[in-house]
């Protein structure tokens, strides 16, 4: 199953390739030494690997050995039952070569959002059709705003209703003073014009800021966002 992403995985890999490996978990910790030494058999813990996957064997060891061939150019991430890597599309490639039997999905960027950047999403059409840019706060944005700080922000965005837009409940419970913590939550601005107030008011309370860009194809299809 493949789909289309209008993002590039953790800003930089066009590809997500996923596999159901349970087994791979015998892999942790995935450091370049401790591969190595499962590679070369002298693991202390080789011995202790439950017997149930050892028919799996070869092919934890050939994990093991692309794992360090390729770190460099992919992320990984291994859990309890799917293993997912994140590359281009050469490593994608070599992967569902390698381990045909295992692959669960395949995710890939579409071309035309490929080259946007970081924290840039490509789209037909912008958030609620106008704002161009979402705002996120950190997790504990409340350690870094004081009561009037975070009164200053509410009211700039209550004030520019035409540009400014928070559809986050519970951010919203905290800029209007309803709750005393915030954690995480986002809100948009228009433009670029509305960003520097914001940065002025909060600046050291804010996690990232995400900006929409609309993307055509050739053809003058519609972009289904996902």
């Amino acid at each position: 199953m493949r789909k289309h992403h209008n993002r590039l995985f953790y800003s930089q890999y066009s590809y997500k390739t996923t596999f159901e490996m349970p087994w791979a978990g015998i892999l942790y910790p995935t450091t370049d030494e401790n591969l190595q030494k499962l590679l070369d058999g002298t693991h202390q813990e080789t011995i202790k690997l439950n017997k149930t996957f050892w028919e799996f064997n070869s092919t934890v060891l050939k994990l093991a050995k692309f794992i360090i061939d390729n770190r460099s150019e992919m992320k990984f991430r291994i859990h309890q039952k799917y293993s997912m890597f994140y590359s281009g599309k050469k490593i994608a490639d070599k992967l569902c070569d390698l381990f045909p039997e295992y692959l669960f999905n395949r995710n890939y960027v579409d071309p035309r959002f490929g080259n946007l950047g970081k924290n840039v999403i490509g789209c037909s059409r912008l958030p609620h059709g106008i704002f161009q840019y979402q705002i996120h706060l950190k997790r504990d944005a409340h350690k870094y705003l004081t009561n009037q700080q975070r009164e200053n922000l509410f009211e700039f965005i209550d004030r520019n209703q035409q540009n400014c837009l928070c559809t986050n409940k519970y951010l919203l419970d905290y800029l209007i003073g309803k709750y005393p913590h915030c954690y995480h939550g986002y809100f948009y601005v228009r433009n670029e014009k509305f960003l520097t107030p914001v940065y002025m008011l909060a600046e050291k309370a804010i996690d990232k800021v995400i900006k929409y860009k609309k993307v055509k194809n050739g053809s003058d299809k519609k972009v289904t966002r996902k």
